[in-house]
């Protein structure tokens, strides 16, 4: 069975309520003739009737069941111009209607979870402070020394921003390679090694630049390259 994290909880005589915890567990006092309405994002509303309690110094615990919402999207139109991830940022910016309040309020208080980025680094290779500025000498002047004075600290730093960088690095070979321009342009052997050498910083590619965008610089960039020979 799976547990339901993050679920409102309120009493429906007097709106008084709680949010459980990420193991799907909360506590509340109530009489014995209370409902308690409990929603969460996915799930419908559900209004559930506190049972008879035969001893209220030893409350039981009692499981909740919820049941599954499905949301019912808008039809997409897919056109051949767009790349690969417009269509993915479209999608994945769409809004989608909540007709439940409650369910509205509940995406409210999640959405600074939802903001961050996943950090690539590994836990044990993060720093205490990414960054040492004015801000943390003035307002944790503890924490900026360790961060400055640490070896183990300055280490990882160091680590981090090699992490980081290699998946950049990663993220643009697979928008710009040889394979890649080989097949753009049917170039192979030392032609293909003098085309690339031709481009060298001519091209700008970065780990945000689309498919389109990249191939267009390639063909521009071979067009004035075929030019030139002649």
């Amino acid at each position: 069975m799976e547990v339901i994290s993050r679920a409102t909880i309120s009493i429906k005589r007097t709106r008084m309520g709680t949010i459980c915890d990420s193991l799907g567990v909360f506590h509340l006092q109530v009489q014995q003739a209370d409902t308690l309405v409990i929603s969460a994002l996915g799930y419908q509303t559900k209004e559930w009737a506190v049972p008879f309690i035969f001893n209220p110094e030893f409350p039981p615990f009692f499981s909740i069941k919820m049941e599954d919402i499905s949301y019912l999207l808008d039809d997409v139109d897919i056109y051949a111009l767009g790349s690969w991830d417009e269509f993915k940022d479209d999608f994945l910016n769409a809004e989608v209607k909540e007709k439940d309040p409650i369910n509205t309020d509940i995406k409210k208080q999640l959405k600074p979870f939802n903001t961050r980025k996943p950090n690539p680094v590994p836990a044990q290779y993060r720093p205490k402070n990414e960054k040492l500025g004015v801000v943390q000498a003035i307002f944790a002047p503890t924490d900026f020394l360790f961060g400055k004075l640490s070896k183990s600290e300055k280490n990882k730093r160091k680590i981090s921003k090699r992490i980081k960088e290699e998946g950049k690095n990663n993220k643009i070979s697979k928008k710009y390679n040889a394979q890649i321009v080989a097949d753009a342009t049917g170039l192979e052997g030392d032609e293909l090694l003098d085309f690339m050498g031709f481009c060298g910083k001519k091209i700008h590619v970065t780990e945000n630049s689309t498919d389109y965008d990249v191939m267009k610089q390639i063909l521009d960039l071979y067009k004035e390259y075929t030019t030139k020979e002649e």
